[in-house]
């Protein structure tokens, strides 16, 4: 198949895009809105659809819809396209910041994430499909909690059993403003500290306490101190909480840490770490747990078979002209799940812009474009 028709394809369906990705981003569609994740991912499903996708709705009555889509080509490949259909905005946000284009940006919430990347992979396999292009199995698998971390839904699960076998998997996360894709990104987790002392009076019974606060700071200093940049193992004391009044001795002290790694190794590395320090006792008479050891994301770790991947997003790249460089990630993604899992993947497929999580959230109208033609030109020489 020529790839200048997917090309022409793709070039003349760009008002198309832009009115599709508006639609999208004029639906409220945080966690606080299931009706509008709901909503939208509909919207997503009818269009695979008319494309001759079998779509399955996973329906989590009052917290999010995911969207499941398959269909069968004429070759053994197996491709895999995933992302998300939620955003980080609650309801009222479309009303006061609606979808609106300035000098060859658009701006709205979730424009960028990841919205744009939903647009750009719809119409990606909307011109291989015009094209006649059917020689390969393809997979959409798009969550509806993503910016939640899947807390009450298997979505982690489910990414990892359907990337099983995969050729390569695409996961259309934002871009940045350059012309980069992931090859890996940093798993998460927000273990937290509790302390608990012995309250007493500050002035009377000074003494006869033992102040967490004063203990979680010494504990603070020696979670910083694990830091380690050169291998991306990093720790942030994100949170913290303790004491009711300045003259009581406080009896509880907490933190929420965010940890960040490259690898399981890594991972593994740090819990044995803060369970040290947790065991250290720097105050008499207080003691320290902790609560919560749930990996948010896994780590998508750098692989040959991403590098191999990579290799063929930079060839097509070149054909369009672009320069697309190979990067590491700090953020966490569901790429992690389906590297797991032992597909070759990609992640940052999505549209380009800046300013993620926030109201200055912008996307390039013309990475539209530009980003489809990349992703169906790769999948098509895979």
């Amino acid at each position: 198949m020529n790839g200048d028709v997917m090309i022409k394809t793709i070039d003349a369906k760009e008002k198309e895009m832009i009115g599709f990705l508006e639609r999208l981003v004029n639906i409220d569609s945080g966690a606080d809105n299931p009706a509008g994740i709901a909503e939208v991912a509909r919207i997503v499903g009818e269009k695979l659809a008319q494309m001759n996708f079998e779509v399955e709705y996973i329906e989590h009555p009052g917290i999010c819809t995911h969207v499941k889509a398959k269909k069968r080509g004429t070759g053994d490949q197996e491709i895999m396209i995933i992302g998300h259909v939620d955003t980080l905005f609650g309801k009222g946000t479309v009303a006061e910041r609606p979808f609106t284009i300035k000098d060859g940006k658009a701006f709205g919430p979730g424009v960028l994430d990841m919205k744009g990347g939903v647009t750009v992979a719809l119409f990606a396999l909307q011109a291989l499909y015009e094209a006649g292009w059917n020689d390969k199995n393809v997979t959409v698998f798009l969550a509806g909690d993503e910016e939640t971390n899947h807390p009450k839904t298997n979505a982690a699960e489910l990414f990892e059993q359907e990337a099983k076998g995969k050729t390569a998997v695409f996961n259309m996360e934002t871009a940045s403003a350059g012309q980069a894709v992931l090859v890996g990104r940093k798993g998460n987790m927000h273990p937290e500290f509790v302390v608990t002392g012995v309250a007493a009076h500050a002035g009377a019974d000074l003494t006869k306490g033992a102040n967490a606060i004063v203990e979680l700071a010494y504990k603070i200093i020696d979670i910083n101190n694990l830091m380690d940049h050169a291998r991306g193992l990093t720790f942030n004391a994100g949170v913290i909480s303790g004491g009711v009044v300045a003259n009581a001795v406080p009896d509880r002290a907490s933190v929420k840490v965010d940890v960040r790694y490259l690898t399981l190794a890594d991972r593994d590395k740090a819990i044995a770490s803060l369970k040290e320090i947790a065991a250290k006792n720097y105050v008499p008479g207080t003691t320290t747990e902790i609560a919560n050891f749930r990996e948010n994301m896994t780590p998508m770790e750098v692989t040959p078979g991403n590098k191999w991947l990579y290799e063929i997003v930079r060839q097509q790249g070149e054909k369009l002209g672009i320069k697309v460089e190979a990067k590491v990630g700090g953020g966490s993604s569901d790429s992690g799940w389906t590297v797991r899992a032992g597909a070759p993947s990609l992640c940052s497929m999505g549209a380009r812009g800046e300013f993620n999580h926030s109201a200055r959230e912008y996307i390039f109208l013309e990475s539209l474009t530009e980003r489809a033609k990349l992703l169906a030109l790769s999948i098509h020489a895979i």
